[in-house]
């Protein structure tokens, strides 16, 4: 390909895919060590290779991430990207001569300043296997001051510290259900960044929220949320985000999905914790969303979830003195059956049979969450951290 692709901010979305196919041959592996200066023998000399642990020559890692940079140059985005950052892992070393597939996705994407994030990884083909993952991080140099100086006319605001909106800023993740009233809630007093792994098409709210496109399970979503602030501080995380719930029992569920519950209660959430402490302006708050279905009322049929909301609240409680010292509090709302998000597709017999079991007579409701998340969020909260609030409707 002599040419590089185009693909404008308007053509980019999350899940978009490209790839392309190199022989990795010896003349390329020793003009990269010409170019760079890295004639370490492991990658040059068969015979000094040989008398290693792994046998015969391995491609430079980075040789590898030059793919990647290739792929973002040429491919996707093309030529309008700039490569802002890589993180990389290298699981398996690439012998060579071999022929490799360099597959890259848009998993991270935010319109607004035109920067976004790709997933590249690098397959030795004739073994299938996945040498490089590499998280490119990129922009748009053409357009990105453009769509910034246009949206600043138009809204007569600026994402910028020094923005017309004063209100502070919230960190809002989860555009499901009750991650959608929350935010409907918080735009009436504060600023909000919305995180979601799949960017909502619209907002009713308008330029109240910003949605940004990002996958908190991925290695660098840091970088496309600290993008997206553009320097501004956080007054507070407002964390709802939680993958989709597998069902069954701990003995029937798959393995890799009992761990997505639990990485998400406990990496993820201090992922979250560490960003805060580093974004806030001065005393923050964090507050996570959890469920009764946790450590009041587990659930067997749907025992990973359970298990993994039962360790978002032991995380919590840990979590509480470390970031007092940074004077952030920490707490977190524990709604029982709410009507929506992955409740939503209940039958009217199920939700009779579950407000039937709440003395107060009726379900927990969205408004009722937020209010929760509200106080947490006030300032008669300042001194509250380390707790879980059940929202039981008095259920034992």
């Amino acid at each position: 390909m002599s040419l590089s692709n185009i693909l404008s901010a308007d053509d980019l979305r999350i899940g978009l895919q490209a790839e392309f196919e190199r022989e990795i041959t010896y003349e390329m592996v020793q003009s990269f060590a010409s170019l760079s200066g890295d004639r370490n023998p492991l990658h040059t000399d068969e015979d000094y290779a040989v008398s290693t642990n792994y046998g015969a020559r391995i491609a430079h890692g980075a040789l590898q991430v030059a793919l990647a940079s290739a792929l973002a140059g040429m491919y996707l985005p093309g030529r309008e990207a700039i490569v802002a950052s890589f993180h990389c892992r290298f699981p398996a070393p690439l012998f060579y001569p071999c022929k490799v597939c360099v597959r890259g996705e848009v998993i991270a994407w935010v319109p607004e300043s035109a920067t976004g994030t790709l997933r590249v990884r690098v397959n030795e083909l004739s073994r299938n296997t996945l040498t490089a993952e590499i998280h490119v991080g990129f922009s748009l140099h053409e357009r990105r001051a453009d769509r910034i100086e246009r949206r600043t006319l138009e809204n007569g605001d600026s994402i910028g510290p020094n923005g017309a909106d004063s209100r502070p800023t919230v960190l809002l993740t989860g555009a499901g259900g009750l991650g959608s009233n929350l935010a409907a809630a918080l735009a009436r007093s504060y600023r909000l960044v919305g995180v979601t792994r799949s960017r909502p098409a619209s907002s009713a709210m308008g330029d109240a929220l910003r949605w940004v496109g990002a996958d908190l399970t991925a290695c660098n979503w840091e970088d496309t949320l600290e993008i997206q602030l553009n320097g501004r501080k956080l007054f507070a995380v407002v964390h709802t985000a939680w993958p989709s719930s597998p069902l069954g029992s701990l003995l029937e569920v798959d393995s890799s999905a009992i761990q997505m519950q639990t990485d998400f209660a406990t990496l993820v959430t201090i992922r979250m914790a560490r960003f805060l402490r580093e974004h806030a302006d001065g005393a923050a708050r964090l507050i996570v969303l959890g469920s009764t279905a946790g450590r009041v009322k587990p659930v067997l049929n749907m025992a990973a979830y359970s298990l993994g909301k039962a360790a978002l609240e032991h995380t919590v409680r840990l979590l509480a003195p470390e970031l007092a010292r940074s004077g952030i509090t920490i707490n977190m709302v524990t709604p029982s059956f709410v009507p929506t998000g992955m409740n939503r597709s209940k039958t009217n017999r199920v939700i009779l049979q579950e407000t039937a079991r709440v003395p107060l007579g009726r379900l927990c409701s969205p408004a009722d969450v937020a209010t929760a998340v509200e106080f947490f969020l006030s300032p008669g909260a300042a001194f509250v951290s380390g707790q879980t609030l059940p929202l039981t409707g008095a259920q034992l």
